[in-house]
């Protein structure tokens, strides 16, 4: 069985970004740290949405609920960390 091209293409950069990030973990960069490790948490998420679950492809009912679920995750952080703010 061949595989299509897209999925080695991104599983060959899904493992280069776990390497980043396994080697952000060995560089003091101090707080910035955290945004190089998120961004790269990102980019691994994105790729995984837009080939693996054919969002960009997909019907519109597809993308509502991509993007349902993208804010829910946004109400859900959001509550938290007002109750993480709000905590003396």
């Amino acid at each position: 069985m061949k595989l299509p091209r897209p999925y080695v293409f991104t599983w060959l950069a899904l493992l280069t970004l776990l390497a980043m990030t396994t080697g952000s973990a060995f560089v003091p960069l101090g707080r910035f740290n955290v945004v190089v490790n998120l961004a790269i948490a990102l980019v691994k998420a994105l790729l995984v949405v837009f080939v693996f679950m054919h969002v960009r492809r997909g019907s519109p009912m597809i993308r509502v609920f991509a993007v349902a679920g993208v804010l829910w995750l946004c109400l859900l952080a959001g509550l938290s960390l007002t109750d993480l703010a709000t905590r003396g």
